[in-house]
């Protein structure tokens, strides 16, 4: 589980664009350097995601983590891949709230 939460929170860190990107680093990482799933789960795994109502990228993730480490491996996969973001998101909200005065705050925000 913990190898789980690693793998996405590293790619949480540096994974930028939608949810089209996501599935692209998750298939490099998954798929073709850590060989957890094969192309064909991976392609399957998209078309249920694909097909579910919401992001497909977390959705897929979630699924990558559950095959690897069962149900905590598909929370650790979530967590993992979303806390830098929400960390981040965080951050900016709390700092936008305290300095509202501040360019160098609003310089983040609008240059994000």
């Amino acid at each position: 589980m913990l190898t789980v939460f690693w793998q996405f929170l590293v790619l949480g860190l540096c994974s930028f664009g939608g949810p089209a990107a996501h599935i692209g680093y998750f298939q490099q990482a998954f798929v073709v350097k850590n060989k957890w799933l094969s192309d064909e789960d991976f392609t399957q795994a998209i078309a249920l995601c694909q097909f579910l109502p919401g992001p497909a990228s977390s959705q897929l993730g979630m699924y990558i983590g559950y095959k690897k480490a069962g149900y905590f491996g598909s929370i650790a996969a979530f967590i993992g891949f979303t806390l830098p973001s929400f960390v981040l998101l965080t951050f900016l909200a709390v700092a936008n709230n305290q300095f509202s005065s501040s360019v160098t705050v609003e310089y983040i925000i609008t240059a994000s």
